[in-house]
């Protein structure tokens, strides 16, 4: 094989091929008549190549193509001989041009078989044809290598989310269909075990919310007082203040009943998250400055949490946000809050449902004295719970669009017009029966 059918240059950039080719050739382990092999194999793979993935007729498509197989007879190279060029020179010596070819593009295919992302779903490919199509014009090494350990690093967070996900009563069927971060499962199953519940389950949103309200409990269990002294080594570990054996030693202890029964294979990416679990959470957990409904609102979506009942949700209101709840006494219903919003921006005692009676005395008040609606957006900012806060705010702001056309309508004297949109809109007890 010629020199200029191959283009070989002579720097460090040189495809591992043409390095391991050159070695060869210095060290007498291929001849002119295995170059000459070579070369025929080649021209006949670029070929086969540009058929793949374009056409064997146009000369783009066969350059490509060249760029193609030597990336690809680089790669097996380079991974077979662990960058050695002595084993890389005999590779060459031993196998087909295409032997070698097909080996990359084995190793790429192995590599688009590992999971992209590490999601408990079943994971949605693409055609290997296209992966190959790309792949095989990448011709740094460092490429691969990196999309290889991601890759490994997701499939192994894959296998220990499924073993945490176990660990905390969750079938690998429910947690396909939740299509659910590996690291969120395992990260929740964490978050049990620091708490140390007895029973480990997984959590509904109101669970989530009484697990963490537990874990500010002033008591000094021994739970919270592993999570603190956990919490202050991660702090140490990750500002380079832990140096010493004793440091290392607590720490290892403090973490054992997290541990004690993880798998070994499973155990540095465990660490890894509770780590990062301890440096992110526990801090805003232990800020009591924090109010619970925030803290549930900024620490759900990073944890695997069972969906819950509707009729729960009053429970979790009064569990996270007891004004709202004392206000709204329950209350779910959009003209209940709607009421509520209303008195409020009038300045009236807040009240979910109004008789007839005091709606008309209401509109009265606002058109002789006007209204404020920013003063029913600072209470539902400040008191309502943070997952509802959006869509109240959208409801309260859609409702006020068409609110001043029925009730500041002075020409509606008899308050009609007005009394008909509340009772569209709002709850307006109806008058007792005679």
């Amino acid at each position: 094989m010629s020199e200029s059918s191959f283009e070989l240059a002579l720097g460090d950039h040189r495809p591992f091929f043409e390095r391991a080719l050159r070695h060869a050739v210095k060290q007498g382990l291929i001849d002119q008549t295995r170059l000459a092999t070579l070369e025929v194999e080649a021209a006949k793979g670029m070929v086969q190549i540009a058929k793949t993935f374009g056409s064997e007729y146009l000369r783009p498509e066969i350059e490509l193509a060249r760029k193609r197989i030597v990336n690809l007879v680089s790669l097996y190279l380079l991974e077979s001989s662990a960058g050695d060029l002595d084993v890389a020179a005999r590779l060459l010596r031993d196998n087909t041009f295409l032997t070698l070819s097909r080996g990359g593009s084995g190793l790429l295919k192995a590599l688009f078989a590992l999971p992209e992302y590490a999601m408990l779903g079943r994971e949605q490919k693409g055609r290997v044809e296209d992966f190959l199509e790309i792949w095989s014009l990448k011709d740094k090494p460092a490429d691969y290598h990196n999309a290889l350990q991601q890759r490994n690093n997701n499939a192994l967070e894959i296998k220990a989310g499924i073993w945490f996900g176990e660990q905390i009563g969750v079938s690998l069927a429910t947690l396909q269909e939740a299509d659910i971060d590996a690291v969120a499962v395992i990260r929740s199953a964490l978050l049990i075990r620091l708490s140390g519940q007895a029973k480990a389950a997984l959590l509904n949103q109101v669970e989530f919310a009484q697990l963490l309200a537990a874990m500010r409990d002033e008591k000094p269990t021994g739970a919270k007082k592993a999570a603190k002294k956990t919490t202050k080594n991660a702090d140490n570990i990750a500002n380079n203040k832990v140096d010493n054996k004793a440091d290392n030693k607590a720490q290892k202890k403090s973490t054992t009943l997290v541990f004690d029964d993880v798998p070994e294979a499973f155990r540095a990416v465990a660490e890894r998250v509770l780590q990062e679990l301890l440096l992110h959470d526990m801090p805003k957990i232990n800020d009591l400055k924090i109010s619970l409904d925030q803290l549930v609102y900024e620490l759900k979506d990073r944890y695997f949490i069972r969906d819950y009942e509707l009729e729960d949700t009053s429970d979790y209101d009064a569990l996270v946000s007891k004004e709202w709840t004392k206000i709204t006494k329950g209350k779910t219903d959009i003209d209940s809050l709607l009421t509520l919003f209303l008195c409020l921006s009038v300045g009236v005692t807040a009240k979910t449902s109004l008789s007839e009676k005091t709606a008309k005395s209401l509109i009265k008040k606002m058109r002789d004295e006007g209204f404020q609606p920013e003063l029913a957006d600072a209470w539902i900012k400040q008191f309502a719970p943070h997952e509802k806060q959006e869509s109240l705010l959208l409801d309260w702001h859609e409702f006020m669009e068409e609110a001043p056309n029925y009730l500041l309508d002075d020409w509606d004297s008899s308050y009609s017009g007005a009394m008909r949109f509340l009772r569209e809109n709002c709850q307006i007890e109806a008058p007792a029966k005679k």
